[in-house]
């Protein structure tokens, strides 16, 4: 019975430490993204700029047009963010940019469940 007793005990303190665990871990965001272009091949990139942002201030490469996928984001670094931006490159075309603070950005994952963008792309005017 003592046996029995001491189990129990031994299970209820597992659970009660991973708890503790899991509540300590901080939130994940995934954020869908899906970007297109005309013409279609532009080469997509973000940047996070804040404090406390793993890598904050380098370019992160996304894939080329069209692109579809999803990113795992810290939800307090998104939020706390002081800009986010989107970049398309296309050789012979200007570059494109969106940007956003970290409260737009999350308002607009909350609300749309996407971050979606499909820019026109402008042929550059300078001689290649």
């Amino acid at each position: 019975m003592q046996g029995i007793r001491i189990g129990n005990l031994y299970c209820l303190a597992v659970v009660c430490i991973a708890l503790a665990f899991l509540s300590g871990c901080s939130n994940k965001k995934t954020v869908n993204f899906k970007i297109n272009s005309i013409p279609k091949g532009a080469h997509v990139l973000y940047q996070v700029i804040g404090e406390d942002i793993p890598c904050q201030g380098k370019w992160v490469y996304l894939g080329q047009t069209p692109v579809q996928g999803a990113r795992q984001f810290e939800e307090s670094q998104l939020e706390d963010a002081d800009k986010i931006t989107l970049k398309i490159m296309h050789q012979g075309y200007n570059d494109q940019v969106k940007e956003w603070d970290g409260p737009g950005f999350w308002h607009e994952v909350e609300t749309r469940a996407v971050v979606f963008w499909a820019p026109q792309m402008v042929e550059s005017l300078k001689e290649q």
